[in-house]
């Protein structure tokens, strides 16, 4: 599954928002391979992005927006966009994705209290195609859903995404993931974050459970639950979760995913390194976007296209959240990201200047 745009307007405070994942030109050498649809060269996507910003501007609620949209037709479920709805304004979205095969698939819809009123577009991608030009070709079947989700799963086929949200998750998705796969990542992840964490096996007493022992404790994964996260540094036990979201894209499959601020308590280095595996992982119909804080991924060597900085700005008195790429102002491979964003060039920054007024405050007496 791969996504190609998303516009979201009074939804989670995104008013006219909008993320195009398409790129211009095709790159003479990339580590990311191929960022283009199988047989479909000129369909050009990014196949991977780091996406970053200041605190509150909209990352994780940009991956909440997409998981409650994918959710409702994986579930054939029109409640779930209900929590889209804006508080003032009908909220209104859409997005811009291939699934299986060579089919451009665009979904859109308008929610204002308990109405949910959605419309299906979709085009065949020719050989010769680039996204834009197979936009121009969409045509409006939404006649044929009906309003019937069922009918709109049956035309789109199976969606296949993961979404990881260190706030949100209250279990990790284990069933799905190939055990084998799990275990050995779990060892390899926990073991590098904690040494003393290296003897990780599967439970034979507990069902679809995992023994996490160090000397003459057992910590226990059952069921996606962690039960005893107390006996573990914050870092290691956000590894867990790391490990299960990096074992599900081992096992395989073109998807779709979002990772959102996992390795908080990580060392950069091992962040990098970890997504260096996930991009290596990534199928050729698969997507990863993944938002940090961490300015030293901005040293990766990946194309400028892959950066993406979220910004807010208040225009005419409202404020607005926007994306900016890097390719938006840096033209060379050899220019850098992270000297470009040091130096603001992105707008990402976040305004410090309420902090200057402590360094002026009067001093208080001790009580």
């Amino acid at each position: 599954m791969i996504l190609m745009y998303v516009r979201l307007n009074h939804v989670y405070g995104f008013d006219d928002f909008e993320l195009n994942l398409t790129y211009p030109r095709k790159l003479n050498v990339s580590v990311l391979g191929l960022e283009a649809l199988a047989g479909r060269e000129r369909f050009r996507y990014k196949k991977a992005l780091i996406l970053m910003g200041a605190n509150a501007t909209g990352k994780t609620s940009l991956g909440k927006a997409l998981l409650k949209i994918f959710s409702s037709i994986q579930e054939s479920n029109e409640a779930i966009l209900r929590d889209l709805d804006g508080t003032r304004h009908p909220a209104e979205f859409q997005v811009d994705f291939v699934n299986e095969g060579y089919t451009l698939h665009r979904f859109a819809g308008t929610i204002s209290g308990e109405n949910v009123n959605v419309r299906y577009y979709s085009a065949e991608i020719g050989e010769m195609d680039s996204y834009e030009m197979v936009v121009q070709r969409l045509s409006d079947r939404t006649d044929e859903i009906g309003g019937s989700f069922k009918r709109l799963k049956e035309l789109i086929g199976p969606l296949h995404f993961r979404f990881a949200y260190p706030e949100i998750e209250t279990s990790l998705r284990m069933k799905e993931v190939n055990q084998r796969v799990l275990l050995k990542t779990l060892r390899a992840v926990i073991g590098t974050l904690d040494p003393t964490l290296s003897d990780v096996s599967i439970s034979r007493e507990l069902k679809d459970s995992f023994v996490i022992r160090r000397r003459d404790q057992d910590i226990i994964i059952q069921d996606g639950k962690l039960l005893n996260r107390e006996l573990l540094s914050s870092g290691t036990a956000e590894g867990i979760d790391v490990a299960v979201f990096l074992a599900s894209m081992m096992s395989g499959g073109n998807c779709f995913y979002y990772c959102d601020e996992h390795f908080s308590y990580i060392q950069s280095d091992i962040e990098k390194r970890i997504f260096g595996l996930m991009v290596e992982r990534l199928g050729q119909g698969g997507q990863l976007i993944f938002t940090t804080h961490n300015t030293d991924m901005l040293n990766l060597n990946l194309p400028n296209h892959t950066f993406a900085f979220m910004r807010k700005s208040i225009e005419d008195g409202i404020w607005q959240v926007s994306v900016t790429f890097a390719s938006d102002h840096l033209r060379r491979r050899t220019d850098s990201v992270k000297c470009a964003m040091e130096n603001d060039v992105f707008d990402s920054l976040p305004d410090e200047s309420l902090l200057d007024d402590l360094e002026t405050a009067p001093e208080v007496d001790a009580i």
